[in-house]
């Protein structure tokens, strides 16, 4: 079970397995943006100048993600059950901040 994801042009996503799809770039986003999958993985996908789609591991979630470059554009494979794919624009995305906070010293362990 998965997924395969390839840009098709500088406006569309087609989605492939799983789930079967055409998924459309926000247009406001200059051809980047955001696909977040049911298993928790987060991809950024970019198109260059001349139309090649990358993308990109931003956070991995419980599935496999192979990137294989494929003539000019980057097609994308998630090995997991998928349920639901998303795209959002830069712009409408938000994440945490990865935060690390020292771990406590505890009495004893150093004379």
């Amino acid at each position: 079970m998965s997924v395969v994801i390839r840009g098709e042009d500088r406006t569309r996503l087609k989605v492939m397995g799983d789930v079967e799809a055409e998924l459309a770039v926000p247009a406001d986003s200059a051809g980047r943006c955001w696909l977040s999958f049911s298993d928790g993985t987060l991809i950024q996908a970019a198109y260059g100048e001349d139309d090649d789609c990358r993308f990109a591991v931003s956070e991995e979630g419980a599935g496999i993600v192979r990137i294989q470059r494929e003539g000019d554009s980057d097609v994308l494979q998630l090995d997991w059950r998928v349920e639901w794919v998303t795209v959002a624009a830069p712009g409408n995305a938000v994440r945490a901040e990865a935060r690390s906070e020292p771990m406590p010293v505890l009495p004893g362990l150093f004379a």
